[in-house]
């Protein structure tokens, strides 16, 4: 019976699209994931391109996670010049990534990481995760569980507006 209540709560709170700002393990800028180009870091995307950053943590065994990636590639079409946007895939198979990402026409930037150091460091419980880091490369909202249309529309209009 406890596990079953503890399987209901973590359920409950990955699906209860919460925001948050809570203590960000720095970390999380330094750790690299891999993408088909090779190792990357958060810290060396945003360098390069001085620009906010949304990213988001997904995994193909995650419903949500897979119903929402349409709304991140929208977004990504409408601001990929003012924003970018990453996709880390966590724990997963790379070879199902990869083609669920193709299924669904991802054309932004897609990572993995294998043993889920991104959750850790965002202080994430399940998936999806979608972290917002603002001009500044600072994280500015942590928004657990899956995300609408209009919530990231509006998280992105406050990242340009900053």
């Amino acid at each position: 019976m406890k596990k079953v209540l503890l399987i209901f709560l973590i359920t409950a709170i990955s699906c209860s699209g919460i925001e948050s700002i809570e203590p960000l393990d720095e970390n999380v800028l330094n750790q690299s994931f891999e993408t088909e180009n090779g190792f990357k870091t958060l810290k060396g995307i945003y360098e390069q391109n001085n620009q906010p950053m949304v990213v988001n943590l997904w995994a193909t065994w995650c419903t949500p996670c897979l119903e929402e990636m349409p709304f991140f590639e929208t977004a990504h079409r409408k601001y990929g010049g003012k924003i970018d946007f990453i996709g880390i895939n966590i724990s997963d198979s790379p070879t199902r990534a990869k083609q669920r990402a193709e299924e669904l026409h991802i054309s932004y930037l897609l990572g993995k990481d294998p043993d889920g150091s991104f959750t850790k460091s965002l202080k994430a419980i399940g998936l999806p995760v979608t972290a917002f880091f603002n001009a500044e490369g600072k994280l500015s909202t942590v928004h657990q569980g899956p995300i609408s249309q209009e919530t990231l529309d509006k998280s992105i209009m406050e990242l340009l507006d900053a």
